[in-house]
């Protein structure tokens, strides 16, 4: 018998419309929730902000969280800080090293799941897995374990990631970060799992509403089971719903490459990440590449 959490609080909705990435959705939700405990509201204001930094909203954020509020809150600024200077490697130490600051602190003041969140989340974002890992490890709520679950698959790590999941699972199997969960791991899975994981995206869009996290999912899925005009067309529609998300596009230009679009094609959509994300792992990955064909070239060319 799993353990259900949050399933009647007055955040439900709002922290619902954030996982399945309807942000637009938790920022209006959060505005109507006004009677509150201190403590709801302090979470209400985190998963806000936190909407907030997902439609990149960052200058908004560092300029609506004052000096006095939660260090939660505050964390949350410092997230919106790193990713507004994350091009700059140099500026985005800042708000990581404070961060880092904190967490050594180890004082009460700084003990709060949502900053150990945060300082998970720069870490991953700079490739420091294991650290990463090492922020969330103890901790037994739904967000935290999920982040293990997604540090594990990117690492290779699948019977890993499972056993995150079962921890989910026995907290609340029927919330729907569990559930994202689970479709992460069926898709990372392959085989008979990604029509699990495929099931699981589409039962969330007839249940909700189709976001752009979604439809990403239901499209890796399509491209898995080699679908990939349908794919195209899940695709289309997240980018309807937000045409700058760099997963949308990436994945756009991975369903192209496999149905041998046209080059330009595929080149007005590399130039669009390049605009939105120009530091985006693929472009990086793309660049190396490039690099070295010239290298081996001008060795031949010599």
């Amino acid at each position: 018998m799993s353990q259900k959490i949050d399933s009647s609080s007055d955040l439900f909705e709002l922290r619902n419309f954030f996982f399945i990435g309807n942000y637009q959705g938790a920022v209006n939700e959060g505005s109507s929730l006004s009677s509150l405990q201190e403590a709801d509201k302090l979470d209400r204001d985190i998963f806000v902000y936190r909407s907030y930094v997902a439609q990149k909203k960052y200058t908004f954020v560092i300029t609506d969280i004052g000096s006095n509020a939660h260090p939660a809150i505050q964390a949350i600024k410092l997230l919106a800080v790193y990713l507004q200077k994350f091009d700059s490697k140099s500026e985005r130490e800042v708000p990581l090293n404070t961060i880092r600051d904190w967490m050594k602190d180890g004082s009460a003041t700084y003990n709060h799941p949502t900053i150990q969140l945060i300082y998970a989340t720069m870490l991953y974002h700079e490739g420091s897995y294991e650290d990463a890992m090492r922020t969330v490890y103890q901790t037994n709520n739904l967000e935290g374990l999920a982040m293990l679950v997604q540090i594990y698959l990117k690492i290779n790590r699948v019977d890993q990631a499972e056993k995150e999941l079962r921890s989910m699972m026995k907290i609340d199997e029927d919330a729907t970060l569990t559930q994202l969960a689970a479709a992460w791991v069926n898709l990372y899975a392959g085989g008979e799992k990604i029509g699990e994981a495929l099931t699981t995206y589409n039962d969330m869009v007839d249940r909700y509403s189709p976001t752009p996290l979604l439809l990403n999912g239901i499209a890796i899925c399509n491209m898995n089971l080699k679908k990939f005009a349908e794919a195209e067309q899940n695709l289309m529609k997240a980018l309807e719903k937000d045409s700058s998300n760099p997963d949308t596009i990436v994945n756009l230009i991975a369903c192209y490459e496999q149905q041998g679009k046209p080059a330009d094609v595929i080149a007005r959509q590399i130039n669009q990440l390049k605009g939105v994300a120009p530091q985006h792992p693929y472009l990086l990955q793309v660049q190396k590449v490039e690099e070295e064909f010239d290298r081996v070239s001008k060795m031949f060319s010599s």
